[in-house]
């Protein structure tokens, strides 16, 4: 082989092996909640279009407690994560949950960009209609399901709670903490006599419920919505009420004409670090395949681009930003991102 050859080779193995490395797919790794909820069936399906249209192979890992995935992600240990809205001002805090964290949460939440909010579930509050609970005030001696221990939802029901009724958690009530996906066979084992779960309006989850035997809805009471707890609930960003009907789950017992749950939000978020590019097309990911996300499922119907700030309260990730530029959206200032 002359001098020449071997010249020509080296450079074309060394082109060929740039060439490979380029074509070789971007690995992030995310995490999501219950793989049955909402959060976690809309991340699944992104990272399966992101590796089909950005060559991105997002490593998806479910079933986390969403507390702590936005400290790992703040603290670099993943690349993204889908967290409840609330969970954010707590971190920012250090309050809650993170309070025995010392500066680790905050200092984590500093590190938190967001990609995009949506409306994820609204907490439905039931038991069976034989358990001979009609009111908030029955919940008195009873084991109620708050939710996965340390948690948004469990915080947030003990609030809910405490503005029906007055009753703290194992002061007036038992308060049950599990695993979601345990939960439900504990509400059908009878271990738990009032069960919460928090998924969209219509969840075929709860209508599996009610087709086994009637089920009574716990709503907002016009007493508790004027209580300060529920007053200083509503002003936590990402919370809202929405209201059903009783006819909105078959096999229910309640005579109110409105039945008023606790709605809340969700937002896609991101490391401040990872490249503007990258942040970039995972949004478009979403926004520029809705309708195949859509069709996916009808529980992605109300996914609209004009909605993609609800609930948002973390700073936009710069490439995020860059997409809704071009889009035409508008950002709200408080949402656009700083040259830090």
């Amino acid at each position: 082989m002359t001098f020449k050859t071997l010249i020509a080779t080296t450079t074309f193995v060394s082109t060929l092996a740039l060439s490979m490395s380029q074509v070789q797919a971007q690995t992030l790794r995310a995490e999501s909640g219950n793989p049955a909820t909402f959060n976690s069936q809309l991340a699944t399906l992104m990272s399966t279009l992101a590796g089909r249209y950005h060559n991105l192979d997002i490593q998806l890992s479910t079933g986390q407690n969403l507390a702590m995935t936005g400290v790992k992600l703040g603290t670099g240990r993943i690349d993204m994560t889908m967290i409840p809205s609330e969970l954010y001002s707590y971190m920012s805090q250090g309050e809650r949950m993170y309070s025995k964290m010392g500066d680790q949460a905050v200092n984590a939440a500093e590190n938190l960009r967001s990609l995009f909010g949506f409306v994820h579930g609204a907490y439905h509050v039931f038991t069976w209609a034989d358990s001979n609970i009609e009111s908030w005030d029955d919940l008195a001696g009873k084991n109620v399901y708050i939710g996965p221990s340390a948690s948004a939802a469990s915080s947030v029901i003990e609030q809910v709670i405490l503005a029906n009724t007055g009753m703290r958690p194992d002061e007036g009530y038992n308060a049950v903490t599990m695993g979601w996906g345990a939960s439900g066979q504990a509400f059908s084992d009878g271990q738990v006599d009032v069960m919460v779960s928090a998924p969209r309006i219509g969840s075929s989850a709860i209508e599996q419920f009610s087709l086994v035997d009637p089920i009574r809805f716990l709503g907002m009471t016009q007493e508790g919505m004027q209580s300060d707890t529920w007053q200083e609930l509503m002003a936590t960003p990402g919370m809202l009420t929405v209201d059903i009907t009783p006819d909105t789950y078959s096999n229910t017992v309640n005579e109110e004409e409105y039945i008023t749950l606790l709605a809340f939000t969700m937002m896609a978020l991101v490391h401040k670090n990872l490249d503007e590019e990258t942040a970039y097309q995972i949004t478009s990911t979403l926004w520029d395949n809705i309708d195949e996300i859509r069709d996916s499922r009808p529980t992605f119907d109300d996914l609209v681009i004009e909605d993609a700030f609800i609930g948002v309260n973390a700073p936009l990730h710069p490439g995020a930003y860059r997409y809704y530029q071009e889009q035409g959206i508008d950002v709200p200032a408080q949402l656009i991102p700083s040259d830090d």
